[in-house]
């Protein structure tokens, strides 16, 4: 059996301070047991040390991780220094071949699995309506219609998933229309709910529902959608119009949703971190992400226990999604022993997919 406290850490999805698991990061994973681990840049100096890493991170833990990255390619590469540069979704979409699409999914997977990961935070499947408004996306989309988005992220997911990480399709219900980053503030998408059901949310019930391509995990935005919850400014990650009603029960999915990190901009200038724990997982969210400080992981912990003794957050909705979490964690295959071989190989193949997507690009241009 397992204390509330744990029980409530497999709802966190927390980062980590250094590259190393030192005194006070060993025990941030002992006492919070978390559901999932992501690793930035500052964790990350070399394919060995990051394996061993990982490692730990699991021998500590009592419950297997998820352990995550953003490793989608072009300005969100976690690993460029060790790897090579990857291509952006914009520039694989740009080349026109979704066979690419498919080869750097499985060379994404096929770098991830030895240093220890078990999970993606890609695909991106956010349509790229803002053109070149910036809003934190820009190249990051593969395209901007339903049908190509569809395309390019299904081979991709299959070439990912096939070779052993999971997928997280995001920024649900749709994160392209919009001008402003949420890593700053809260943005406000004014689409009308026909056309979000119609073109953004098409790419997700697609992905719902084949096989191969399944989606097991959703990234909820931090952004205000008033075609779902009128002008009150409310994030989709803490509406349970969005995630309840719409993501759940309209769109059956039943896989996990995922809170973007509750650090950023959006939720910081908008509501106190502790209420916004609670309203997450009220809203429907399974797990939450708390990237950086672990004073913030602590409290999310600390505010979660107190939501569920109080009986604000019922006991059942705790189990909900312990069990869907388990599910997903069940999909996951057995850590993959370092090989700096096989790391050095994916590499190559790498390097090989980028002098493809240039090569198909200049050939695509000198067809306009």
């Amino acid at each position: 059996m397992f204390p509330l406290e744990q029980k409530i850490g497999q709802l966190l999805f927390i980062g980590l301070p250094g590259p190393t698991l030192d005194a006070d990061s060993q025990q941030l994973i002992k006492a919070i047991q978390p559901g999932g681990v992501i690793l930035f840049a500052r964790n990350l100096e070399s394919p060995q040390q990051t394996a061993e890493l990982n490692a730990d991170i699991r021998r500590f833990s009592r419950v297997m991780p998820l352990v995550s990255i953003d490793q989608e390619g072009g300005r969100v590469d976690r690993l460029r220094q060790m790897a090579g540069p990857m291509p952006s979704a914009k520039q694989i979409a740009k080349a026109d071949d979704a066979k690419l699409a498919f080869e750097l999914g499985v060379v994404t997977a096929d770098l991830l699995r030895p240093l220890g990961f078990n999970m993606n935070f890609a695909p991106v499947l956010d349509l790229d309506v803002a053109g070149d408004r910036p809003n934190g996306l820009e190249e990051r989309c593969w395209g901007m219609s339903p049908l190509t988005v569809i395309r390019f992220a299904g081979t991709y997911l299959e070439g990912l998933q096939n070779h052993g990480i999971l997928g997280c399709g995001k920024h649900f219900p749709g994160l392209g229309d919009t001008t402003v980053d949420s890593h700053h503030v809260l943005p406000t998408v004014e689409r009308s709910e026909k056309q979000l059901l119609a073109e953004d949310l098409r790419v997700y019930s697609d992905l719902f529902g084949t096989l191969y391509t399944r989606v097991p995990a959703v990234m909820i935005a931090h952004a205000s959608y008033p075609a779902f919850d009128g002008h009150g400014g409310i994030p989709a990650s803490l509406s349970r119009n969005i995630v309840t009603d719409l993501l759940r029960k309209r769109m059956e999915f039943s896989g996990i949703a995922i809170c973007d990190d509750l650090e950023m901009g959006a939720i910081q200038k908008t509501i106190e971190f502790s209420e916004a724990v609670v309203r997450a997982i009220e809203a429907g969210n399974d797990m939450l992400l708390v990237c950086s400080r672990p004073d913030l992981i602590r409290e999310a912990q600390s505010a979660l226990v107190r939501a569920v003794e109080s009986g604000r957050i019922p006991r059942p909705r705790l189990e909900a999604s312990i069990d869907r979490i388990a599910k997903i964690k069940a999909m996951v295959m057995a850590p993959q022993p370092y090989s700096a071989e096989a790391f050095r190989r994916a590499t190559e193949r790498l390097a090989a997919i980028h002098r493809a997507v240039g090569e198909a690009s200049t050939l695509q241009e000198s067809f306009l």
